[in-house]
């Protein structure tokens, strides 16, 4: 959550005067916004950093609460955040690249009132629409005849992101109101090198609808995806020739679809008041849904994970994909929960592959994790409500997850894990 929130910092660009509780804010936004580093380079480069990042409809405050807060973009908003970096070596002059980060960055509406320490700021009504809206971040380096150490790619997107200590009621319906249609977000990160990968970190991630109250919810909440709504992420690593080997790479794509947190910060046991309903919902169509995915294709000498630091610990995944729809994580629950999914199809998926399946190339301290996740709610306490279905759950679509390793040699501390859970209530 940290993570994403992180990315509202840019609205420090802007000096905000004081408000009252009662101030209202309104953005609207529908444009085009690149933000594009290029680097074309014929030998060695160290400690070099490209950040591209757009950002529309922000706002973030630590002085006071907040009325009726509507922040849209309803015709067509597109975003781009691109780094792209290339040097090629000779087969006299090997290239070398040293702690090299490149970092994309898209964000549409974003509210954020929490505080570093101590209770945020509250929210009487707040609603974030997107329709017909496009992300891409994408960060991608080419190396020929050369070798990378210490290289580091975060592609992340963000639709309809919000955080509060409270969110108010008021006679307005949905208080919590979030919405998308027919939206796409793309993240990817690729690098290509020739002759060898060591302390690489590729994160893809891409956020649709993510709330986290603090404290108390004490008016409606809807979290809505209809529509051609799709989101991708992958992460792409190549080294090519027969002597390279590579070591201590780190793949990790996710897809979040609608995501609310209610009383993870409370001073006092918060959650879902009596008469606040909480529905979350993704109503898709044919080519919906998300995909996470990773590929690293190896050579002679193959792949060498990271190893726990200490002996004992849970392993240290190498390539993670997660997909996520309708995740709920509240305190106490006081009222009704509803999560749908329909017509929708998730697929996350991890593959090293030998590039040259004639190389005896062995794999070591490797795993692989797969998982699809669809309308989950954590509860420290249900209500019992009389003549109504307190929490209702309902999934239709497809689950793929998949692992795959293959024309390694010898292997050595490998695992692979491959989950799908549709409809799951537990407590926390």
């Amino acid at each position: 959550m940290n993570k994403f929130l992180a990315t509202t910092a840019i609205a420090s660009l802007l000096a905000m005067p004081a408000m009252a509780e009662q101030t209202d804010i309104s953005q609207t936004v529908n444009a085009l916004q690149e933000a594009l580093n290029t680097i074309r380079i014929s030998d060695d480069a160290t400690d070099v950093s490209q950040a591209a990042v757009n950002a529309a409809n922000i706002i973030s405050i630590d002085f006071g609460s907040l009325d009726d807060v509507t922040q849209s973009s309803e015709e067509g908003m597109t975003q781009n955040a691109i780094n792209d970096f290339d040097t090629r070596g000779n087969r006299r002059n090997f290239a070398e690249l040293n702690t090299v980060a490149q970092a994309g960055t898209n964000v549409l509406n974003s509210v954020d009132l929490t505080m570093d320490a101590g209770q945020g700021y509250d929210i009487d009504h707040l609603s974030q629409v997107v329709d017909n809206a496009n992300q891409t971040a994408s960060n991608d380096i080419d190396i020929r005849y050369g070798t990378s150490t210490g290289i580091d790619q975060d592609a992340t997107n963000v639709m309809n992101m919000a955080a509060m200590d409270d969110l108010q009621s008021d006679s307005m319906p949905d208080d919590l109101l979030q919405e998308i249609d027919d939206s796409t977000q793309f993240a990817g990160n690729d690098l290509d090198v020739d002759l060898g990968i060591t302390d690489v970190t590729q994160d893809a991630v891409n956020v649709m609808n993510l709330a986290e109250v603090e404290d108390d919810l004490k008016g409606d909440s809807l979290q809505y995806i209809f529509g051609d709504t799709s989101q991708i992420a992958a992460n792409n690593a190549f080294d090519t020739d027969y002597r390279a080997s590579i070591t201590n790479l780190m793949q990790s794509a996710v897809n979040v679809a609608n995501s609310l947190s209610v009383g993870e910060n409370s001073p006092n046991s918060g959650g879902s008041f009596y008469g606040a309903e909480i529905t979350q919902v993704y109503d898709g169509t044919d080519g919906s849904g998300q995909d996470a995915s990773n590929y690293v294709r190896f050579a002679s000498l193959g792949i060498t994970g990271a190893a726990p630091a200490i002996a004992g610990d849970p392993a240290i995944i190498d390539q993670s994909a997660l997909n996520a729809i309708n995740l709920a994580t509240v305190t106490n629950v006081g009222w009704t929960v509803s999560q749908d999914a329909f017509s929708v199809d998730q697929a996350a998926s991890n593959l090293a592959t030998n590039s040259d399946f004639s190389y005896s190339a062995d794999v070591s301290n490797f795993d692989q994790s797969a998982t699809n996740v669809a309308n989950i709610l954590s509860a420290g306490a249900l209500p019992d409500l009389t003549g109504m279905t307190d929490v209702s759950q309902s999934f239709d679509g497809t689950q793929i997850a998949t692992n795959g390793t293959f024309g390694a040699d010898d292997l050595s501390s490998v695992t692979q894990a491959a989950t799908n859970v549709a409809n799951s209530v537990s407590g926390l």
